[in-house]
């Protein structure tokens, strides 16, 4: 081959690494911009001490149906990974969960899509739903593929992190 071929491949090859560069500081300045500009969403707070326990014979929950869930005292509490164990995030009407900063619930975890689930409340009662997120949403160990009914107690994994409904 000829010098001036090589010499075009050259700046080619060179032209394509520059291109690649500057398509890496553009995402990082990009994704930057969007974590200075937008809301931090509600801070985690420690949970509250279980309460004592009732006196024998008496249930301390109350006498609602488990199925019926009011917006506004409704919760998600942090089980896993230990170092977030005991984090609580209110949930105030629907409420999405995933990395991104935008999101009510955001986990800062490399399994966890931007926009990963969706909680929200439908007649009475919480649905969640997977919002096509790469590493899926579990309920309860089963995988979620449509919006599901949530009852309190059931616990949901998103990536690493294990949230409680409560």
């Amino acid at each position: 081959m000829s010098d001036q071929l090589f010499i075009v491949l050259r700046v080619c090859l060179l032209a394509l690494v520059y291109l690649v560069f500057l398509r890496v500081l553009r995402a990082v300045w990009v994704e930057l911009r969007a974590e200075s500009a937008a809301p931090a969403g509600p801070a985690p707070t420690p949970a509250r001490r279980p309460p004592k326990p009732a006196p024998t014979g008496v249930d301390p929950r109350p006498a609602a149906s488990p199925t019926m869930v009011s917006t506004g005292g409704a919760r998600l509490v942090v089980v896993a990974p230990v170092s977030l164990a005991g984090h609580t995030f209110a949930l105030d009407g629907e409420t999405t969960i995933g990395r991104g900063a935008g999101c009510g619930v955001s986990i800062d975890d490399a399994h966890v899509s931007k926009l990963h689930a969706r909680l929200s409340p439908d007649g009475g009662e919480w649905m969640l739903e997977d919002l096509g997120s790469t590493n899926g949403t579990v309920l309860d160990g089963d995988p979620v593929s449509r919006p599901t009914p949530i009852r309190p107690g059931s616990r949901i994994t998103i990536g690493e992190v294990v949230l409680e409904f409560a």
